[in-house]
C-alpha cells in the first residue's frame, strides 16, 4: 500500500529481508500463489488470518493502527472468490445483506468495497497488470480480497425462521439476456426485483457466455426464476405474463435483449 521506507520494521538480525510489518496481507498470499503456480499446483484457493501494522499519520510515537485481517487469494474467477466470501458471511448471518459495490482499489484493475448490512468490512478484486507483472504472473489473473475479521466476528444471526413445506408445485423458467458487457449482475437483480410480483420465489445466476452469436462488447447472462403462488397452482400463461413484465423491466433498466438462439 505504500512505499517500503513508510513501513514499520522489527529488528531481527536473522532475517533482515522479512522484517517488516505487513500492512496488507495480500502480497504474501500472491507469493505463495506464485509458488504454487510454479509448481503448477492448480487450482490453488488459499486463506490467511493475521495482524496488519498501518502507521498513523504524522506518527509521532504513536503505535500503529493494528487489525486482524482474513485475507483470501485465488487462481480462478472472481464470482467464485464473491461466492466464498458470501458464502461465509450467510454461515454467520443468514440474513445479511451484501453488496459488491465498485470501487478504485490501488492493486487492482477491477476493486469492489465489500459492503455487509451498510458497514465496509473490506474489499475484492482482480489484480492489476503491475501487480501481475511484479510476480511474474503471465497466464494467470488472480483474484484477492482482504476483509476485517474483527467486523466479521460483530455479525449476528437472527432468530431461525420456519415454514411450512409448499402446498402447491412452482414453475421454473430460464432467461437468457444479451447485455452490455460492463453491466454488472446486481443490477440485474435489481431490474427484475423492481418488475416482479410477489409470487418470484428465487433467482438464480446460472452462467455467462461469449461467442458466437454474441457482439463485441456484449455478454449472455442466463438466469433461472422460480414463481409460486402459496394459494394454488399457476398456469403457465399466468407466469408468461409475469415473465413479460421481468424482460420489458430488464430492457429499460439495463438494456437487455431477450436471446433466443
Amino acid at each position: 500500500r505504500s512505499n517500503r521506507g513508510e513501513h514499520l520494521a522489527v529488528k531481527d538480525v536473522s532475517r533482515k529481508s522479512a522484517n517488516l510489518l505487513r500492512q496488507t496481507l495480500i502480497g504474501s498470499l500472491l507469493g505463495v500463489l506464485k509458488t504454487n503456480y510454479n509448481a503448477k499446483n492448480l487450482p490453488c484457493r488459499i486463506f490467511e488470518i493475521a495482524d496488519t501494522f498501518v502507521p498513523t499519520p504524522e506518527q509521532g510515537g504513536e503505535l500503529p493502527i493494528q487489525k486482524t485481517e482474513l485475507a483470501l487469494a485465488c487462481d480462478s474467477d472472481l464470482r467464485d472468490l464473491r461466492g466464498v466470501i458470501e458464502g461465509l458471511v450467510k454461515s454467520i448471518d443468514r440474513d445479511a445483506q451484501i453488496i459488491f459495490a465498485p470501487a478504485d482499489i490501488l492493486w487492482a484493475q477491477t476493486g469492489a468495497q465489500i459492503i455487509v448490512n451498510s458497514q465496509t468490512i473490506g474489499t475484492a478484486g482482480i489484480v492489476s497488470q503491475a501487480v501481475k507483472e511484479k510476480f511474474d504472473f503471465k497466464e494467470l489473473s488472480p483474484c484477492t480480497a482482504e476483509l476485517e475479521f474483527g467486523q466479521l466476528l460483530t455479525l449476528q444471526s437472527g432468530a431461525i425462521k420456519v415454514k411450512p413445506i409448499p402446498r402447491f408445485p412452482a414453475i421454473q423458467r430460464d432467461l437468457s439476456i444479451i447485455v452490455d458487457e460492463n453491466v454488472r449482475w446486481a443490477d440485474i437483480i435489481e431490474a427484475v426485483k423492481n418488475k416482479a410480483s410477489d409470487e418470484l420465489e428465487e433467482i438464480q445466476f446460472v452462467g455467462i457466455y461469449h461467442g458466437k452469436g454474441i457482439p463485441s462488447g456484449k455478454k449472455s447472462v442466463t438466469l433461472s426464476l422460480r414463481f409460486r403462488d402459496e394459494d394454488g397452482t399457476l398456469t403457465h400463461q399466468t407466469v408468461d405474463n409475469f415473465e413479460a413484465d421481468i424482460v420489458e423491466g430488464l430492457a429499460k433498466s439495463v438494456g437487455a435483449e431477450l436471446r433466443t438462439v
